[in-house]
């Protein structure tokens, strides 16, 4: 992260997320909000760690007469690195410290499929639902998110499952016949069924 010897300030929260998560993305780190804001207290304070933060813990040990145990893996390694942003009491402005700035893994090389950095946000679903609907291509999807936003490492696998999603709602526990049958009367098509 970059070091400074005086706290960075920004005037809203998210603008201060965003910084925070711009800055270790170029460094192939990503973070994580640990804490949210109260909208109740007058001073507001959030924590941001690195996505490695923490330890695995293993939930087949729970269960000592298990005969299978599955080969599981986590990518939490008890990473130190944390920032602290707080909100200063006399103006609305945000003070960003850090608590602590080392790392005990090494940057990731690519971020693309990460779990955190490959989600979609909300404007960017609304998009892949728009164009979907609109029949354009996946691929020719992921492409347009790709250039409204130079930081997105989705794959084509977040579209798919952005798509089917969206058409899991849509259906809402509805089989094929009935969304055919729902889509038919609603688009004021003649259909005779028994």
């Amino acid at each position: 992260m970059v070091k400074t010897s005086s706290p960075m300030r920004f005037l809203k929260v998210e603008t201060l997320i965003k910084w925070a998560r711009e800055i270790a993305m170029a460094q192939g780190f990503f973070l994580v909000k640990r804490s949210d804001v109260s909208g109740m207290r007058t001073n507001g304070r959030i924590l941001l760690s690195c996505d490695r933060k923490g330890t695995y813990r293993n939930r087949n040990a729970k269960i000592p007469d298990k005969e299978w145990a599955r080969s599981t893996g986590s990518k939490k390694c008890g990473c130190p690195f944390r920032l602290k942003g707080k909100e200063l009491s006399n103006t609305t402005r945000w003070v960003l410290m850090v608590v602590s700035g080392i790392h005990n893994h090494y940057p990731a090389e690519n971020l693309e499929g990460h779990s955190f950095v490959d989600r979609l946000s909300e404007e960017e679903e609304k998009l892949v639902v728009d164009l979907s609907k609109t029949l354009v291509w996946p691929r020719d999807i992921l492409n347009i998110l790709k250039q409204k936003n130079s930081l997105n490492v989705s794959t084509l696998k977040t579209v798919y499952n952005a798509r089917h999603k969206f058409k899991v709602l849509e259906s809402a526990g509805r089989s094929q016949m009935q969304q055919l049958l729902k889509k038919l009367f609603d688009h004021s098509y003649i259909e005779i069924h028994r």
